[in-house]
């Protein structure tokens, strides 16, 4: 008999880059490897230019309404740790689970000064400074982790970079004591990823797994 499985939703990273669902999980094999397991997900493409972590959690949780899910399985990946974070916490009854995967280093100077170049250039500077304000996530006070009530699994970058800090995944792990760190790969578009992708399949196939206290 095949494993009852939560319904997951994988947040593509990026942050006003021309990156689609296709370029992060499709063409490096993820689309394809989840839906052989008969997973049950949906990839939605994040707003390319948001206002604000308000817009793209609305535009999350209305992506999660349209594919008729109830409670899921919610995969962040790197700046989309933030979009993800902020539907836990402001709609915690549609996160079972919360995964934080290569989450995206904030408060950096050289990283915030780049993004806030570019952001400025396209909505102006109030917007940016929303966008990149944060703690140890851009979008997310430590507080608002810490009173997370939904289990939830760090899967750090390896190796870590620059724009993928080891302290940003040792920040998550201490602002939320009930988080646990599991894994690690470089993020997809890596060239080194399909050398991780069947564990990152089945680390992802483990956690929407339905348990008998969901």
């Amino acid at each position: 008999m095949l494993p009852e499985l939560l319904p997951v939703v994988l947040v593509h990273g990026g942050l006003y880059e021309d990156m689609t669902p296709g370029e992060f999980w499709g063409e490096t094999g993820v689309l394809a490897a989840l839906a052989a397991t008969n997973t049950p997900f949906i990839a939605p493409q994040r707003p390319r230019k948001p206002q604000s972590w308000a817009e793209e959690r609305r535009w999350l949780s209305e992506s999660i309404d349209e594919a008729g899910f109830d409670r899921v399985a919610l995969v962040g990946a790197s700046n989309g740790c933030s979009a993800a974070a902020r539907v836990a916490i402001d709609e915690p009854h549609r996160v079972a689970r919360l995964m934080l995967a290569w989450p995206a280093t904030a408060n950096d100077q050289v990283l915030d000064g780049l993004a806030r170049i570019i952001i400025t250039d396209e909505i102006g500077e109030a917007a940016a400074d929303a966008l990149l304000r944060g703690d140890t996530l851009r979008g997310v006070a430590d507080a608002e982790l810490s009173a997370l009530s939904s289990p939830v699994v760090v899967y750090p970058s390896l190796p870590e970079n620059h724009a993928h800090q080891r302290h940003t995944v040792m920040g998550i792990l201490a602002a939320q004591p009930n988080a646990f760190l599991v894994g690690g790969s470089p993020e997809p578009p890596d060239k080194q990823f399909p050398e991780y992708l069947d564990a990152f399949i089945t680390m992802v196939t483990e956690f929407a797994r339905i348990e008998h206290d969901d």
